[in-house]
């Protein structure tokens, strides 16, 4: 059993095609699991590092590469059979999904993130186009697409809706002037009075003050057309995982930017990214290990001094990044947890909104993707309002995201001809599973097992219903539930994101944010925290949340390689090769 992933109901008829045999150059364990990463067994690790990280997603990866690209031996340590995080894909009988990776933006030449990944991975890590449109709306049965680039786009809706014009040219307007505020917040987590100053000014200079009131707020002021109001919104509800009336503004702004030139998707599948940054961590003297849970983080004094393994393995190292979640770190990592004496930061910790849970169906049909007609670009399916559901004024279920990795990879039909697996999320409602929490697989209540039923049943019928060609070809199913998300990612109840990333976070420009005090750099000497809680959510957050967490660990010669690296790709772009039929 993938531990991400419950198995559900599912049906195999008996002429189902043999299963392809894997590419060479993927790595299987005997089960036939897809896994990177090397497993921990009897004297594999040393003694000390120059640094450990606890969790191997695409945050504590980036933050392990970067400190191995100065030189730092580091070793990560994962829970997990595979390294990776929501980025890795695993396989099921004859399938093969990719768990969280559904698209990138950013990744034309120059673009920051294709300047990361480039440095992270030295350029081995391709990128195929997902086309334009990327994402396809369907609102109460109206269809709208988000073709690629701000004119486009812009010239879609007025021609929809001529009306609006005036309106739909404050707003992208407004989501232009909005470019500084990511990079300002991203300084503001960083520590020094350097960084601090800098982030002041920038922004004082470049944030407009829309940038942190709600995106709903601010989207009804500029535009009156409901449904206008809900192609714009739609998105960042469902890519977000929360209502509109609690993001922020800036955070739309940010899904107009990330795919203003387009998407992407991995060569080869979302388990490449983890693939691709194994080398510079080895080359550097250093490991990533998978089956490998941390139990605590161990303290000399006030200081972070290494970690012990679930095995009683203790391994020593002057710097910890913790890459498993502020919530897991705090409450289990940290001494003192579970003796009566939780550490500070926990009690504002559960000040703080926690980001909504999801269900995931995962689905393998019989055909390739073209002669089923599954779409390489994403589909968002809603009733009209994209937030009834986070409001509480829906139903237990929210609007369905659509995704087919195996149309977007070109390498698919070469590694699972006749195959294809798609994706169908929901969000649901928290109390759904809290009467399951703490039960274990296999041992589930029978009222478990018919809300997994019904929410299969439901996800399905969305999946018919918008894309008829799959009736009838799909062969298996397992719906992923928050049971599993909470035990193998540390977030309470099984949130997609952790902890929201709501304008109570951020703030609204005139009072503090509540997630201002989460930063790289912890109160603990040499501790510190990578990924989404220090910043943003999704990949790019953190990815972005493991850069910062690098730079903190660094001293100032490191930091200025670092950097000095990043922006050699900005200037001297790596070349894409044509696509490979292998990863």
């Amino acid at each position: 059993m993938d531990p991400l992933h419950l198995r559900g109901q599912r049906h195999c008829p008996e002429n189902a095609r043999p299963r392809p045999r894997p590419s060479a150059a993927e790595v299987t364990d005997v089960a036939g699991r897809v896994r990177v990463g090397r497993p921990l067994t009897p004297g594999a690790v040393a003694d000390r590092y120059d640094a450990v990280v606890v969790g191997s997603g695409a945050g504590g990866l980036t933050t392990a590469v970067c400190l191995a690209r100065q030189g730092r031996r580091v070793a990560v340590f994962e829970q997990h059979y595979t390294a990776g995080g929501y980025t890795h894909a695993y396989r099921r009988r004859d399938w093969e999904w990719d768990v969280g990776i559904h698209y990138v933006g950013q990744l034309a030449p120059r673009e920051p993130v294709r300047m990361l990944s480039d440095y992270l991975t030295g350029g081995t890590l391709r990128w195929a186009p997902v086309g334009d449109p990327c994402d396809e709306y369907r609102l109460a049965g109206e269809v709208h697409r988000g073709p690629v680039g701000f004119a486009a786009h812009r010239a879609e809706l007025a021609a929809r809706f001529p009306a609006e014009r005036p309106g739909i040219d404050a707003l992208f307007a407004l989501v232009a002037r909005c470019r500084a505020v990511l990079p300002a917040l991203a300084l503001g987590r960083l520590s020094g009075p350097v960084a601090r100053r800098l982030a002041r000014l920038l922004r004082a200079a470049a944030v407009p003050p829309e940038a942190m009131r709600p995106a709903r707020e601010v989207v009804r002021r500029l535009i009156g057309d409901e449904r206008l109001r809900q192609a714009v919104l739609t998105r960042s509800a469902l890519l977000l995982a929360d209502s509109t009336a609690n993001l922020p503004f800036f955070l739309l702004a940010v899904m107009f930017e990330h795919f203003r030139t387009g998407a992407w998707y991995p060569v080869g599948g979302s388990a490449a990214i983890a693939r691709a940054m194994l080398d510079p961590v080895r080359a550097a003297g250093g490991e990533v290990f998978v089956r490998a849970p941390v139990a605590r983080i161990e303290l000399d004094g006030t200081r972070a001094a290494g970690v012990l393994l679930a095995d009683g393995t203790r391994v020593r190292a002057p710097v910890v990044v913790s890459a498993a979640g502020a919530h897991h770190t705090y409450r289990t990592l940290l001494p003192g947890a579970g003796t009566g004496r939780p550490h500070p930061a926990v009690d504002r910790l559960d000040g703080m909104r926690r980001g909504f849970p999801f269900v995931v169906l995962f689905v393998g049909l019989d055909g390739d993707p073209a002669e089923i007609g599954l779409p390489r670009h994403n589909l968002m399916v809603t009733d009209g309002d994209c937030d009834a559901f986070f409001d509480g004024t829906g139903g237990p279920v929210s609007g369905c995201f659509l995704s087919f990795s195996c149309a977007k990879d070109p390498t698919w039909t070469e590694r699972s001809p006749g195959r294809s697996t798609g994706e169908i999320l929901a969000y649901v409602r928290p109390e759904l599973f809290a009467p399951f929490r703490g039960s274990r697989p296999r041992h589930r209540d029978p009222a478990y097992l018919e809300l997994k039923a019904e929410l299969t049943a439901h996800l399905l019928g969305v999946l018919h219903r918008e894309l008829p060609g799959t009736r009838g070809r799909v062969a298996h199913h397992e719906l992923g539930t928050p049971l599993t998300a909470e035990h193998f990612t540390g977030w309470p109840g099984g949130s997609l994101y952790g902890l929201a990333k709501d304008v109570t976070a951020f703030g609204d420009g005139r009072h503090p944010g509540r997630a201002d005090w989460l930063r790289p750099r912890t109160a603990v000497d040499g501790l510190y925290l990578s990924g989404q809680d220090c910043l943003a959510g999704g990949f790019l957050g953190a990815a972005t949340g493991g850069l910062l967490a690098a730079h903190e660990a660094l001293d100032r010669g490191g930091r200025a390689r670092l950097w000095a690296g990043l922006l050699r790709h900005g200037i001297r772009p790596q070349r894409d090769a044509p696509p490979a039929p292998g990863p």
